[in-house]
């Protein structure tokens, strides 16, 4: 079995340019297994260290004493590192309003993380073998996975190499029983409250008893041919997502989906989805569908999406947004004289008034122009589109709703709530990035101008 581990070690590259090993030692079969080949490829090699970190979860009692013990005296035995760790499972689990299980692992992650930190060149080594890969498959089916979840865990993902993957536990707690290894037994192992032990004593035993003596290798062969699709797909993914995808303000517009297979457009959804939600948790299929039931859907149609996001249809695309907000901001009062005034991601804002030169050149310039500063009544205001606000389309004060600006203009809805306006009260001084209103601008009657300048852009430039 050193052999077989040794090879898939060599053939996953589990060890290029490390120069620490962090081990998760529990003091169970499986991880004991893997202290003692991780310590023999070390002595083989010589190029990295071994540091093993036992996690006392604070349950089972005098139990887990016993483990922690346990642990100590093997590491001492095998003349490697020990670093115990002790963490309140049951108070996580409260705080955070998780099982114990999910709590459990999270600590346990967080343990050899902190400690893999702190050496150079680490990667973490766990001793998951391939019952734990058909138990994760079977499990994540259960839960309707798709191809992703379905090839189960790989050798060695973000900095954590699983040497054991290619045994079972059979081949593990023989090669410790032919060398009279002892090894500790988690009396919670055998409990049936936890799905994977479930899986573990009853789904998996059924299938090898009753339906294929190889179904636990079988299983582990599929998911390693899942893992090779997922990686082309993923290639496909990215191609399609450089294609479609567009940061727009505060979301994504996705571009000709529909010229994408649907499986591709699918996935593409869903990395859009992820990006936006920071992590696809509680993003399942459900959500993906709805999105891409807009892809030959009429302009206008929206998808309410899990955590908050939002989808509509427009006449470019499909557009995402975290919240039905649509990146608006706290509007601003602008109290001149101010200078410049910083909006973020919406930009900057010079303002200056100044007595009007009959003869200066009044501009022409898309982010630079010039109001006629008396005529405002209310207030001088940086803001996102309100209910009732409108426009002055003509000398003779003739009104333009804003919405019915933007439908005119063709701007597509995405786009509208998080348009920056200059406001005086509901009459939209300036779209900006676009029209201005003819009631303020300047006249033979101006005494004094306001100019405003966004961006820092001056007359001319674009």
């Amino acid at each position: 079995m050193y052999d077989k581990v040794k090879k898939y070690v060599q053939q996953n590259r589990m060890l290029d340019g490390c120069r620490n090993v962090v081990i998760a030692l529990s003091g169970g079969a499986d991880s004991v297994c893997l202290a003692h080949i991780m310590k023999r490829l070390s002595e083989e090699a010589g190029s990295f260290e071994i540091t093993a970190v036992h996690v006392h979860h604070g349950i089972r009692g005098a139990e887990a004493d016993r483990d922690a013990e346990f642990c100590k005296k093997l590491c001492a035995g095998l003349g490697i590192g020990l670093k115990e760790i002790r963490r309140d499972v049951p108070a996580y689990a409260r705080e955070q309003k998780l099982g114990s299980e999910e709590a459990g692992r999270r600590l346990r992650y967080e343990a050899l993380r902190g400690e893999a930190l702190n050496l150079s060149c680490a990667k973490i080594a766990v001793a998951h073998h391939m019952n734990d890969q058909a138990e994760t498959v079977v499990f994540n089916m259960c839960r309707g996975s798709g191809i992703r979840g379905m090839r189960g865990m790989l050798p060695e993902n973000d900095g954590i190499i699983r040497p054991l993957l290619c045994c079972t536990r059979e081949e593990i707690e023989e090669y410790l029983r032919e060398r009279d290894w002892r090894f500790c037994t988690d009396s919670t192992n055998g409990e049936d409250s936890y799905a994977r032990n479930r899986i573990r004593h009853k789904v998996l035993p059924f299938l090898e008893e009753n339906i294929n003596v190889r179904a636990v290798r079988n299983i582990a062969a599929m998911a390693d041919r899942m893992a090779r699709a997922e990686a082309y797909l993923e290639k496909q993914t990215d191609k399609g997502y450089e294609k479609a995808a567009a940061y727009i303000g505060d979301g994504i517009l996705l571009k000709d989906l529909e010229a994408e297979e649907p499986y591709i457009a699918g996935r593409i959804i869903r990395r859009a989805l992820g990006e936006l939600a920071s992590g696809l948790k509680d993003i399942g299929e459900i959500h993906v569908d709805a999105v891409a039931a807009l892809i030959n859907a009429k302009s206008g149609k929206r998808a309410d999406i899990s955590r908050g996001m939002e989808a509509r249809r427009e006449p470019g695309g499909i557009f995402l947004r975290r919240n039905k907000d649509g990146g608006r901001f706290a509007p601003i009062e602008i109290s001149l004289p101010c200078g410049v005034i910083d909006c973020g991601s919406g930009g900057s804002f010079e303002f200056s008034v100044e007595d009007w030169n009959k003869e200066e050149k009044i501009s022409n310039s898309i982010y630079t122009k010039c109001f006629d500063y008396d005529k405002i009544k209310f207030g001088l205001w940086l803001r996102t589109r309100e209910d009732g606000d409108y426009l002055t389309i003509d000398a003779l004060g003739h009104h333009k709703k804003l919405n019915q600006y933007y439908i005119d203009e063709k701007i597509p809805g995405y786009m509208r709530d998080g348009t920056l306006l200059l406001a005086d009260g509901h009459s939209i001084m300036w779209v900006v990035g676009g029209r201005i209103s003819e009631e303020y601008k300047i006249s033979g009657r101006t005494k004094r101008v306001l100019w405003v300048r966004y961006g820092g852009l001056t007359d001319g430039e674009s």
